[in-house]
């Protein structure tokens, strides 16, 4: 019917580049494999953070390491040691130009830069169809992070949050920044819609990225967030216009549903990435999870030729996800209690051990007893019936 792959990655994002990079480093590497996207031009516009135990994946990539951490809490600034969790930077730009790199090295992996029109596939034949405006490329699975999946509409979210934000890179002339410590969560009590907060990635004593991220339901407008930058710089450190340079500017809108995650998005064809749920809903953090999900993949295609389906999360921490949504998007001034109480109350290491999911139940119930009760008391009342759903999936 069209030109032949054993596998197409339908989209050049932090998903389908990690399955790449998974797949070059596996006996897959001799299949041929196509990865597609309509814009495959390097670009400095992303910062991927997370906290990992043990050593991290792309390690030689890493941007910045932080074993220390600064959060609002109850009572003021707190700072706490990261000894099991540090806390990483990775830059999109040395991430992509590292794996492209690697693909263009391997005669079996093949770029395009193509628009894609739609996917399409044939359960009898065992077969799946990209469309571009030249051609229709065959394989046998594909692995997508550009559509929504089908089953997605608004009848399927209860609690239809996003955290966005916008990010400067700065530049300073004085040494002002610590930069050993990183600012997780620094809240805005003058936002109303939705919990609000700025988050600081110090490189040097001179350079950082300031951040400030909402979760809520609205967009507000770019000159909204650049506004609140300037008063916290200003607010913060002293800093006025004509003290900084911006360098770089990033934008970014993640989803914090409680949408179902759908490992399909028809037959033959895997969602991957945030389209197949990855993104923990509870804090919009994604990049790790992508990690495990390409690597089941791969795992699975070694051993019978089909994707492994991953489940990130237990049944379990999706009903905490779930109860803290509500909480966010009913009452945004209980979650910002909420997260200070938290900060307080326990070691930042067990505050990511937890939201890492790699805690046991024991440990669970003393972060939950660290938090205003009240609060989880309604969620887990008004949401029993969404849970069900969200636990048939």
């Amino acid at each position: 019917m069209g030109i032949e792959y054993d596998y197409i990655i339908a989209g050049a994002g932090a998903a389908g580049l990690s399955l790449a990079w998974q797949m070059l480093h596996s006996p897959l590497k001799d299949k041929k494999v196509l990865i597609i996207d309509k814009d495959l031009k390097l670009q400095d516009d992303k910062t991927w953070c997370f906290w990992h135990s043990g050593e991290p994946p792309f390690q030689k990539l890493i941007h910045k390491r932080w074993s220390r951490v600064e959060v609002e809490s109850a009572e003021g600034y707190i700072t706490q040691s990261l000894q099991r969790y540090p806390y990483y930077a990775l830059k999109s730009y040395d991430f992509e130009k590292k794996i492209i790199a690697a693909i263009k090295k391997n005669p079996s992996f093949h770029l395009l830069e193509s628009p894609i029109q739609k996917l399409s596939s044939d359960p009898d034949s065992k077969k799946a169809y990209l469309h571009t405006p030249e051609n229709i490329l065959e394989t046998s699975y594909i692995f997508q992070s550009c559509f929504d999946p089908f089953k997605i509409h608004k009848s399927n979210v209860r609690y239809p949050l996003r955290q966005h934000f916008l990010g400067w890179d700065i530049k300073i002339n004085t040494s002002i920044f610590n930069s050993d410590v990183f600012t997780l969560m620094d809240f805005d009590h003058s936002f109303t819609g939705g919990v609000a907060f700025t988050y600081v990635l110090p490189w040097t004593s001179k350079t950082a990225l300031l951040e400030y991220t909402i979760f809520s339901e609205n967009i507000i407008a770019q000159e909204k967030y650049e506004e609140k930058l300037s008063a916290y710089l200003s607010n913060r450190y002293g800093l006025e216009p004509d003290d900084y340079q911006i360098e770089r500017k990033e934008y970014g809108v993640i989803p914090m549903e409680d949408r179902p995650a759908l490992p399909w998005y028809k037959p033959r064809i895997m969602n991957i990435g945030t389209q197949g749920g990855v993104t923990k809903p509870s804090t919009g953090y994604t990049f790790m999870r992508i990690q495990n999900q390409v690597k089941n993949i791969v795992e699975g295609l070694i051993e019978d030729n089909r994707p492994l389906i991953y489940s990130p999360s237990k049944f379990r921490f999706k009903a905490y996800d779930l109860w803290l949504l509500h909480i966010i998007y009913n009452s945004p001034k209980e979650a910002t209690t909420i997260f200070k109480q938290l900060f307080q109350n326990n070691k930042m290491d067990e505050v990511f051990c937890f939201l890492n999911e790699d805690s046991i139940l024991s440990e669970d119930l003393q972060i939950m007893s660290s938090v205003p009760y009240r609060p989880f008391l309604k969620a887990i009342w008004k949401s029993k019936k969404r849970l069900r759903e969200i636990g048939r999936k």
